[in-house]
């Protein structure tokens, strides 16, 4: 099969990596990207879809025995939902570092060995501002024998370029969503792989993730709040709980 020419991020996968840097601002985290190939316009299976992401740790970042049963559960987990391992993500200790570090190159590699076309992600976390949010992760491809950064890697990024983005996500809005639930401190409710160690209670795999709607306001209230949650979980977001910006009335 030859090299994809795009991949495209899905606000779940996108916003649980983003959730998990969040949730753990002055450690270094990381986790893996589940998706599979997808046809593109033309009918080749030319693209990847990144659609989930699985949080692995926050303490124990280094090549452990843990990462391997952590990395067997994790393919267990994604063949019963007919996905694959298709990348990595990263998020450094240090705001300002953008970088693979070995051990994240480690591990990708390790993803590339049964995913020809694995892909890392670098959270960067000086763009993950509340007010003026961009897309917030750095994208690196193995190309000439390593792992090598994209840039400019987004639509946004290369508006001035006449060459299509290999990179795009699902849903432009993502960032500022995202926004939303930080500011909320959803990522209270987003566990990975070292908190299920420490309480096997706390659901790592598929716990469920509450994205926050953009743009409803209180006087259209529950319709227009069913219209998008239903539209949001049509499209791409199962397993994830809408919360609306306005407070849905209970029924008595």
């Amino acid at each position: 099969m030859s090299p994809p020419v795009a991949y495209v991020i899905s606000t779940k996968a996108y916003q649980k990596l983003i959730l998990h840097a969040s949730k753990h601002p002055s450690a270094t985290v990381n986790g893996v990207l589940l998706g599979s190939y997808t046809s593109s316009d033309a009918g080749n299976d030319d693209t990847v879809a990144i659609t989930d992401a699985v949080p692995l740790f926050h303490h124990w970042t280094t090549l452990t025995p843990m990462l391997e049963v952590g990395l067997q559960q994790v393919d267990i987990y994604a063949a019963h939902h007919k996905l694959r391992i298709v990348g990595y993500y990263h998020a450094n200790a240090q705001a300002a570092d953008k970088s693979l570090p070995g051990i994240g190159m480690k591990i990708a590699s390790k993803i590339r060995e049964s995913f020809t076309d694995a892909i890392a992600l670098v959270v960067q976390n000086t763009k993950l501002s509340q007010d003026t949010p961009e897309v917030a992760v750095l994208p690196y491809i193995f190309k000439e024998n390593q792992w090598r950064p994209v840039k400019p890697a987004f639509e946004s990024e290369s508006s001035s370029s006449s060459l299509p983005s290999k990179f795009t996500l699902m849903n432009a809005d993502a960032p500022n969503l995202t926004s939303k639930s930080i500011k909320r401190k959803i990522y209270e409710y987003l566990y990975d792989f070292d908190e299920h160690l420490e309480n096997i209670e706390l659901d790592w795999l598929e716990g469920e993730i509450l994205i926050v709607s953009v743009g409803l306001s209180s006087h259209k209230k529950l319709d227009r709040y069913t219209q998008e949650t239903e539209k949001l979980n049509n499209f791409e977001t199962r397993n994830v709980i809408i919360v609306p910006d306005f407070e849905i009335p209970r029924t008595k």
